[in-house]
């Protein structure tokens, strides 16, 4: 049976993450655990995966059998995101938000270059409450290596709230955060818009299965 993983960057560049997947000790790792099939999303990044596929390739199959394909962007991740059995995404809200919706394990993985990084916040606060497991770029193979989705906790829409109070908290109390305010406001307002949006989005796709959405 076909098990796949797929790792996703969104819009974004985020080589570091590209580059920790892009190993053979990651190909075996997921092997071992029963994947058969990887597929990354790379975006807008330099690096280019030439360690699991020939250069200039976008699909190879390893000889410990794992097949690998390899892509730029595509016109909706929506069928990806679906087929997978475990994504592995940057920390972004709507690709954490949509992973969620799907009932998807997933690892979240914040980028570390960006300034202002509320992806760490939003992740770790996340993997706090069992929904995602938070996982940086050079602490992903262990996190493969002990990988346990069955201690996350399903979302559901309603859960979103506990999110946002914790947001308001940190806001609260600058001083204990790294963050600036007008970020973590920020932040507030795009977890209440994903959320919003993962609304009608899940009414949508009750009576209209066919639609697919761009992550």
């Amino acid at each position: 049976m076909s098990r796949t993983v797929l790792v996703t960057v969104g819009t974004t560049k985020f080589d570091a993450l590209v580059q920790a997947v892009d190993s053979l000790n990651v190909a075996a790792t997921l092997v071992a655990r029963g994947y058969t099939r990887l597929v990354i999303q790379k975006g807008a990044g330099k690096h280019q995966v030439q360690t699991l596929v020939p250069v200039g390739s976008q699909h190879h199959q390893l000889s410990n059998g794992l097949q690998v394909e390899v892509f730029d962007f595509a016109p909706s991740l929506a069928e990806y995101m679906q087929a997978a059995d475990l994504i592995i995404s940057h920390a972004g809200s709507g690709s954490i938000f949509e992973a969620l919706r799907l009932k998807k394990p997933l690892i979240a993985v914040p980028n570390p270059v960006l300034m202002d990084n509320h992806q760490a916040e939003l992740a770790d606060h996340l993997a706090r409450l069992h929904y995602i497991i938070a996982a940086k770029p050079h602490t992903l193979l262990h996190t493969l290596q002990h990988l346990s989705v069955d201690d996350l906790q399903p979302y559901t829409s309603g859960s979103a709230e506990g999110i946002i109070q914790h947001i308001n908290m940190v806001v609260a109390q600058p001083s204990r955060s790294k963050l600036p305010l007008l970020t973590l406001t920020v932040l507030m307002l795009v977890v209440s818009v994903a959320i919003m949006y993962l609304t009608v989005r899940a009414m949508t796709w009750t009576a209209h299965p066919e639609s697919v959405v761009q992550v």
